[in-house]
């Protein structure tokens, strides 16, 4: 089965606002400056802002393009970085590797950065599956670490 990654449609943005079922699960996905519950028409806005560094991504069934299947995004941070943010799968279809598609698919948008040569996200410490899937990716804790509940993950891109 093939995958596309493509820019969210505000149809996408409708269905991405029910995967998140309450306010922990809110603040743990998107941080505290997104409220729970989510209102899909101003989520492309709270997600997005003015910020011209941050880009917002879908990933599809190339034979069901109108069913979103994982939202992430990628943050171009100072020379030389980009931060991958707020990844989410479909809950009807976690378990079956999506995760790693949706990811594999983020890096590769990151690097068409010519000039970048790291990449970073941040996982909670208790979310195990996902940190497995970040180090299988090639991301490694990084030394400095932004919270006790959070680990800091980067991956040397060249």
């Amino acid at each position: 089965m093939a995958y596309i990654l493509g820019l969210p449609t505000p149809s996408d943005y409708a269905v991405l606002s029910t995967w998140v079922e309450d306010a922990t699960a809110c603040m743990r996905w998107a941080g505290p400056n997104l409220p729970f519950p989510l209102d899909a028409e101003n989520l492309p806005q709270l997600l997005n802002g003015q910020d011209a560094t941050r880009r917002s991504y879908i990933l599809c069934n190339s034979e069901r393009p109108g069913d979103p299947l994982g939202f992430g995004q990628v943050v171009q941070k100072e020379s030389g970085i980009s931060h991958l943010a707020r990844i989410i799968i479909s809950p009807q279809t976690r378990g079956n590797g999506l995760g790693r598609v949706l990811c594999q698919q983020l890096i590769a948008k990151a690097t068409e950065v010519s000039s970048m040569n790291l990449l970073t996200l941040n996982v909670y410490r208790d979310n195990q599956k996902a940190m497995g899937l970040y180090l299988s990716l090639g991301f490694a804790e990084a030394d400095k670490q932004p919270r006790s509940d959070m680990v800091l993950m980067q991956k040397l891109l060249k």
